[in-house]
Protein backbone atom coordinates (compact mmCIF):
# COMPACT_ATOMS: atom_id res chain seq x y z
CA UNK A 1 0.00 0.00 0.00
CA UNK A 2 1.05 3.59 -0.52
CA UNK A 3 2.32 5.00 2.79
CA UNK A 4 2.27 8.64 1.74
CA UNK A 5 0.76 10.86 -0.95
CA UNK A 6 2.80 11.87 -3.95
CA UNK A 7 2.82 15.65 -4.15
CA UNK A 8 4.09 17.99 -6.83
CA UNK A 9 7.79 18.62 -6.29
CA UNK A 10 8.80 21.97 -4.82
CA UNK A 11 10.62 22.95 -8.00
CA UNK A 12 7.57 22.33 -10.18
CA UNK A 13 5.39 24.43 -7.87
CA UNK A 14 8.00 27.19 -7.99
CA UNK A 15 8.00 27.30 -11.79
CA UNK A 16 4.20 27.13 -11.93
CA UNK A 17 4.00 30.17 -9.67
CA UNK A 18 6.81 31.93 -11.52
CA UNK A 19 5.29 31.31 -14.97
CA UNK A 20 1.98 32.78 -13.78
CA UNK A 21 3.67 36.05 -12.86
CA UNK A 22 6.53 36.56 -15.32
CA UNK A 23 7.94 35.42 -18.65
CA UNK A 24 10.29 32.50 -18.08
CA UNK A 25 13.78 32.56 -19.50
CA UNK A 26 14.76 29.80 -21.92
CA UNK A 27 16.59 27.94 -19.16
CA UNK A 28 13.70 28.35 -16.70
CA UNK A 29 11.25 27.03 -19.30
CA UNK A 30 13.51 24.01 -19.90
CA UNK A 31 13.59 23.24 -16.18
CA UNK A 32 9.83 23.76 -15.90
CA UNK A 33 9.24 21.20 -18.67
CA UNK A 34 11.69 18.77 -17.06
CA UNK A 35 10.02 18.89 -13.65
CA UNK A 36 6.54 18.70 -15.15
CA UNK A 37 7.49 15.75 -17.33
CA UNK A 38 9.08 13.95 -14.40
CA UNK A 39 6.02 14.41 -12.22
CA UNK A 40 3.72 13.16 -14.99
CA UNK A 41 5.87 10.02 -15.27
CA UNK A 42 5.55 9.42 -11.52
CA UNK A 43 1.76 9.74 -11.79
CA UNK A 44 1.75 7.18 -14.63
CA UNK A 45 3.79 4.84 -12.44
CA UNK A 46 1.34 5.24 -9.53
CA UNK A 47 -1.68 4.70 -11.77
CA UNK A 48 -0.22 1.49 -13.21
CA UNK A 49 0.72 0.24 -9.74
CA UNK A 50 -2.83 0.98 -8.54
CA UNK A 51 -4.30 -1.01 -11.43
CA UNK A 52 -2.28 -4.10 -10.44
CA UNK A 53 -2.67 -3.72 -6.66
CA UNK A 54 -0.10 -3.28 -3.90
CA UNK A 55 -1.73 -4.52 -0.69
CA UNK A 56 1.15 -6.92 0.03
CA UNK A 57 3.86 -4.25 0.22
CA UNK A 58 4.68 -0.84 1.70
CA UNK A 59 5.52 1.97 -0.73
CA UNK A 60 7.10 5.33 0.11
CA UNK A 61 6.83 7.90 -2.66
CA UNK A 62 8.98 10.95 -3.35
CA UNK A 63 10.89 11.06 -0.07
CA UNK A 64 14.21 12.61 0.92
CA UNK A 65 16.35 10.47 3.22
CA UNK A 66 19.23 11.70 5.35
CA UNK A 67 21.69 8.82 5.44
CA UNK A 68 25.14 9.37 6.95
CA UNK A 69 24.68 13.18 6.75
CA UNK A 70 23.91 13.02 3.03
CA UNK A 71 20.42 13.63 1.61
CA UNK A 72 19.13 11.54 -1.29
CA UNK A 73 15.78 11.77 -3.07
CA UNK A 74 13.82 8.61 -3.87
CA UNK A 75 10.94 8.38 -6.35
CA UNK A 76 9.57 5.10 -4.95
CA UNK A 77 10.72 2.69 -2.24
CA UNK A 78 9.06 -0.75 -2.17
CA UNK A 79 9.31 -2.63 1.13
CA UNK A 80 8.42 -6.22 2.01
CA UNK A 81 9.85 -8.88 4.30
CA UNK A 82 12.29 -9.70 1.49
CA UNK A 83 13.89 -6.25 1.69
CA UNK A 84 13.70 -2.88 -0.05
CA UNK A 85 13.74 -1.92 -3.73
CA UNK A 86 14.37 1.58 -5.03
CA UNK A 87 12.48 2.45 -8.22
CA UNK A 88 13.93 5.47 -9.98
CA UNK A 89 11.22 6.66 -12.39
CA UNK A 90 12.31 8.15 -15.71
CA UNK A 91 9.64 9.59 -17.99
CA UNK A 92 11.85 9.40 -21.08
CA UNK A 93 10.43 9.52 -24.59
CA UNK A 94 11.90 8.71 -28.00
CA UNK A 95 14.98 6.64 -28.71
CA UNK A 96 17.83 6.33 -26.21
CA UNK A 97 21.08 4.46 -26.71
CA UNK A 98 23.78 3.55 -24.20
CA UNK A 99 27.27 3.27 -25.65
CA UNK A 100 30.36 2.76 -23.50
CA UNK A 101 28.35 3.70 -20.41
CA UNK A 102 27.12 7.00 -21.89
CA UNK A 103 23.46 7.81 -22.61
CA UNK A 104 22.54 9.35 -25.96
CA UNK A 105 19.30 10.69 -27.43
CA UNK A 106 20.15 10.64 -31.11
CA UNK A 107 23.66 12.10 -31.18
CA UNK A 108 23.04 14.24 -28.10
CA UNK A 109 24.83 13.12 -24.94
CA UNK A 110 22.50 13.02 -21.92
CA UNK A 111 24.61 14.48 -19.08
CA UNK A 112 22.98 12.70 -16.14
CA UNK A 113 23.71 8.99 -16.22
CA UNK A 114 20.58 7.20 -14.99
CA UNK A 115 22.54 4.10 -13.96
CA UNK A 116 24.86 6.22 -11.80
CA UNK A 117 21.86 7.82 -10.10
CA UNK A 118 20.37 4.39 -9.41
CA UNK A 119 23.66 3.03 -8.08
CA UNK A 120 24.03 5.97 -5.71
CA UNK A 121 20.46 5.59 -4.45
CA UNK A 122 20.91 1.87 -3.82
CA UNK A 123 24.32 2.46 -2.24
CA UNK A 124 22.89 4.90 0.30
CA UNK A 125 20.19 2.36 1.26
CA UNK A 126 22.95 -0.18 1.84
CA UNK A 127 24.66 2.35 4.10
CA UNK A 128 21.42 2.73 6.05
CA UNK A 129 21.13 -1.05 6.42
CA UNK A 130 24.75 -1.45 7.47
CA UNK A 131 24.70 1.40 9.98
CA UNK A 132 21.65 -0.22 11.61
CA UNK A 133 23.51 -3.57 11.59
CA UNK A 134 20.44 -5.06 9.92
CA UNK A 135 20.07 -7.91 7.46
CA UNK A 136 17.79 -7.36 4.46
CA UNK A 137 18.15 -7.24 0.69
CA UNK A 138 18.60 -3.94 -1.12
CA UNK A 139 18.02 -3.62 -4.86
CA UNK A 140 17.00 -1.08 -7.47
CA UNK A 141 15.44 -0.67 -10.89
CA UNK A 142 15.07 2.13 -13.42
CA UNK A 143 11.40 2.26 -14.42
CA UNK A 144 10.31 3.86 -17.71
CA UNK A 145 6.49 4.23 -17.69
CA UNK A 146 6.16 6.06 -21.01
CA UNK A 147 5.18 3.78 -23.90
CA UNK A 148 6.90 6.02 -26.46
CA UNK A 149 10.35 5.26 -25.03
CA UNK A 150 12.68 2.80 -26.79
CA UNK A 151 16.10 1.72 -25.56
CA UNK A 152 19.23 0.27 -27.15
CA UNK A 153 22.45 -0.76 -25.43
CA UNK A 154 25.76 -2.33 -26.34
CA UNK A 155 25.83 -3.95 -22.88
CA UNK A 156 23.16 -6.62 -22.38
CA UNK A 157 23.59 -6.47 -18.58
CA UNK A 158 21.91 -3.06 -18.64
CA UNK A 159 18.55 -4.71 -19.28
CA UNK A 160 18.63 -6.30 -15.84
CA UNK A 161 18.52 -2.82 -14.30
CA UNK A 162 15.54 -1.56 -16.31
CA UNK A 163 11.79 -1.97 -16.55
CA UNK A 164 10.19 -0.61 -19.74
CA UNK A 165 6.47 0.09 -20.16
CA UNK A 166 5.94 -3.23 -21.95
CA UNK A 167 7.16 -5.11 -18.87
CA UNK A 168 5.90 -2.89 -16.09
CA UNK A 169 2.69 -4.81 -15.37
CA UNK A 170 4.58 -8.10 -15.02
CA UNK A 171 7.07 -6.33 -12.77
CA UNK A 172 4.31 -5.00 -10.51
CA UNK A 173 2.53 -8.37 -10.47
CA UNK A 174 5.49 -9.95 -8.67
CA UNK A 175 4.71 -7.81 -5.63
CA UNK A 176 1.12 -9.06 -5.58
CA UNK A 177 1.97 -12.72 -4.96
CA UNK A 178 1.04 -14.72 -1.82
CA UNK A 179 4.71 -15.11 -0.83
CA UNK A 180 5.18 -11.34 -0.50
CA UNK A 181 4.37 -10.19 3.05
CA UNK A 182 4.86 -7.19 5.33
CA UNK A 183 5.62 -8.77 8.68
CA UNK A 184 8.13 -7.79 11.37
CA UNK A 185 11.07 -7.35 9.00
CA UNK A 186 9.12 -5.08 6.64
CA UNK A 187 7.88 -3.04 9.60
CA UNK A 188 11.45 -2.69 10.84
CA UNK A 189 12.67 -1.48 7.44
CA UNK A 190 9.74 0.93 7.29
CA UNK A 191 10.73 2.40 10.65
CA UNK A 192 14.31 2.89 9.42
CA UNK A 193 12.98 4.77 6.38
CA UNK A 194 10.52 6.88 8.39
CA UNK A 195 13.21 7.90 10.86
CA UNK A 196 15.47 9.03 8.00
CA UNK A 197 12.92 11.18 6.13
CA UNK A 198 13.78 14.90 5.99
CA UNK A 199 12.52 17.94 4.15
CA UNK A 200 13.86 18.80 0.69
CA UNK A 201 17.17 20.42 1.63
CA UNK A 202 18.03 21.27 -1.99
CA UNK A 203 15.17 23.73 -2.51
CA UNK A 204 16.30 27.31 -1.89
CA UNK A 205 14.85 29.65 -4.54
CA UNK A 206 16.19 33.17 -4.92
CA UNK A 207 13.26 34.88 -6.61
CA UNK A 208 13.73 38.41 -7.91
CA UNK A 209 10.60 40.29 -6.81
CA UNK A 210 11.13 42.98 -9.44
CA UNK A 211 10.37 40.44 -12.20
CA UNK A 212 6.99 39.50 -10.80
CA UNK A 213 3.56 40.83 -11.64
CA UNK A 214 1.78 41.40 -8.35
CA UNK A 215 -1.94 40.90 -7.96
CA UNK A 216 -4.54 38.12 -8.18
CA UNK A 217 -5.05 36.11 -11.36
CA UNK A 218 -7.70 33.84 -12.83
CA UNK A 219 -7.24 30.16 -11.99
CA UNK A 220 -8.70 29.16 -15.35
CA UNK A 221 -6.86 31.32 -17.89
CA UNK A 222 -4.26 33.19 -15.82
CA UNK A 223 -5.52 36.69 -16.62
CA UNK A 224 -4.96 39.43 -14.05
CA UNK A 225 -7.93 41.36 -15.50
CA UNK A 226 -10.52 40.69 -12.79
CA UNK A 227 -13.72 42.45 -11.73
CA UNK A 228 -14.39 42.69 -8.01
CA UNK A 229 -17.68 41.78 -6.44
CA UNK A 230 -18.40 41.53 -2.75
CA UNK A 231 -17.29 37.94 -2.20
CA UNK A 232 -16.00 36.95 -5.65
CA UNK A 233 -13.69 38.00 -8.45
CA UNK A 234 -14.77 37.46 -12.07
CA UNK A 235 -12.29 37.16 -14.93
CA UNK A 236 -13.00 39.65 -17.73
CA UNK A 237 -11.34 37.35 -20.26
CA UNK A 238 -12.95 33.91 -19.69
CA UNK A 239 -15.70 34.89 -17.19
CA UNK A 240 -14.55 32.36 -14.62
CA UNK A 241 -15.73 33.40 -11.13
CA UNK A 242 -13.77 32.42 -8.02
CA UNK A 243 -14.40 33.48 -4.43
CA UNK A 244 -11.97 35.77 -2.64
CA UNK A 245 -10.83 32.92 -0.42
CA UNK A 246 -9.80 30.76 -3.39
CA UNK A 247 -7.73 33.63 -4.76
CA UNK A 248 -6.03 34.16 -1.43
CA UNK A 249 -5.22 30.48 -1.04
CA UNK A 250 -3.61 30.53 -4.49
CA UNK A 251 -1.66 33.67 -3.60
CA UNK A 252 -0.43 32.21 -0.30
CA UNK A 253 0.68 29.03 -2.07
CA UNK A 254 2.52 31.05 -4.73
CA UNK A 255 4.17 33.13 -2.03
CA UNK A 256 5.28 30.00 -0.15
CA UNK A 257 7.23 28.57 -3.10
CA UNK A 258 8.48 31.81 -4.62
CA UNK A 259 9.86 33.02 -1.27
CA UNK A 260 10.32 29.68 0.45
CA UNK A 261 12.66 30.69 3.25
CA UNK A 262 11.23 34.17 3.79
CA UNK A 263 8.57 34.99 6.40
CA UNK A 264 5.08 35.91 5.24
CA UNK A 265 3.47 38.88 6.97
CA UNK A 266 0.15 40.54 6.29
CA UNK A 267 1.88 43.51 4.66
CA UNK A 268 4.03 41.21 2.49
CA UNK A 269 0.94 39.39 1.26
CA UNK A 270 -0.93 42.65 0.68
CA UNK A 271 1.96 43.85 -1.47
CA UNK A 272 2.09 40.50 -3.29
CA UNK A 273 -1.60 40.72 -4.29
CA UNK A 274 -1.23 44.42 -5.12
CA UNK A 275 -3.86 45.33 -2.50
CA UNK A 276 -6.57 43.72 -4.66
CA UNK A 277 -8.56 42.84 -1.51
CA UNK A 278 -9.21 44.69 1.74
CA UNK A 279 -6.66 44.21 4.51
CA UNK A 280 -9.38 42.86 6.83
CA UNK A 281 -10.11 40.03 4.36
CA UNK A 282 -6.39 39.29 4.27
CA UNK A 283 -6.19 39.15 8.05
CA UNK A 284 -9.14 36.75 8.29
CA UNK A 285 -7.67 34.44 5.64
CA UNK A 286 -4.24 34.42 7.30
CA UNK A 287 -5.70 33.51 10.69
CA UNK A 288 -7.84 30.79 9.13
CA UNK A 289 -5.32 29.17 6.80
CA UNK A 290 -1.95 29.79 8.46
CA UNK A 291 -0.05 28.99 11.61
CA UNK A 292 0.55 32.21 13.54
CA UNK A 293 3.87 33.12 15.14
CA UNK A 294 3.83 36.40 17.04
CA UNK A 295 7.29 37.84 17.59
CA UNK A 296 6.88 41.00 19.61
CA UNK A 297 5.10 43.51 17.43
CA UNK A 298 5.68 41.43 14.32
CA UNK A 299 3.39 38.54 13.30
CA UNK A 300 4.59 35.89 10.86
CA UNK A 301 2.27 33.43 9.10
CA UNK A 302 3.06 29.93 7.80
CA UNK A 303 0.72 28.38 5.22
CA UNK A 304 -0.99 25.33 6.78
CA UNK A 305 -1.18 23.35 3.57
CA UNK A 306 1.37 21.85 1.22
CA UNK A 307 0.16 23.78 -1.82
CA UNK A 308 -2.95 25.33 -3.38
CA UNK A 309 -4.48 21.99 -4.40
CA UNK A 310 -3.98 20.63 -0.90
CA UNK A 311 -5.54 23.78 0.54
CA UNK A 312 -8.65 23.47 -1.64
CA UNK A 313 -9.06 19.82 -0.74
CA UNK A 314 -8.75 20.36 3.01
CA UNK A 315 -10.45 23.73 3.40
CA UNK A 316 -13.37 23.44 0.98
CA UNK A 317 -15.83 22.38 3.67
CA UNK A 318 -15.19 25.67 5.47
CA UNK A 319 -15.56 27.90 2.43
CA UNK A 320 -18.87 29.74 2.47
CA UNK A 321 -18.74 31.22 -1.01
CA UNK A 322 -18.17 28.77 -3.85
CA UNK A 323 -16.40 29.16 -7.19
CA UNK A 324 -18.14 29.09 -10.55
CA UNK A 325 -15.80 27.91 -13.28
Amino acid sequence: MFINERTKPHDLLLYEALSARTALTKEEFRKFKTYKNGYEGELMYDELFDSIGHDNILIYRDVFLNIDNSVTQYDSLIISDKGIISNEIKNFTGNCTVRNGNWFRGNYLIPNNAFSQLNRAVGKLMELRNSAKADFNVAGKLVFPNDTFTFHSDDQSNWDKMILRSGIRDYFHQFNQPGITTGNRAQYISRLISESIVENTFFNPQTDKTRLKFGLYCGNCGSFNLSKKRFHLTCNKCWCTECNETHLLRAMSDYKFLFYNQPMTRNNLLEFIDNDLHHKAISRALLKHCYVDRKGRKTVYTFKYYDFDDALKKSDVYMRYKDHI
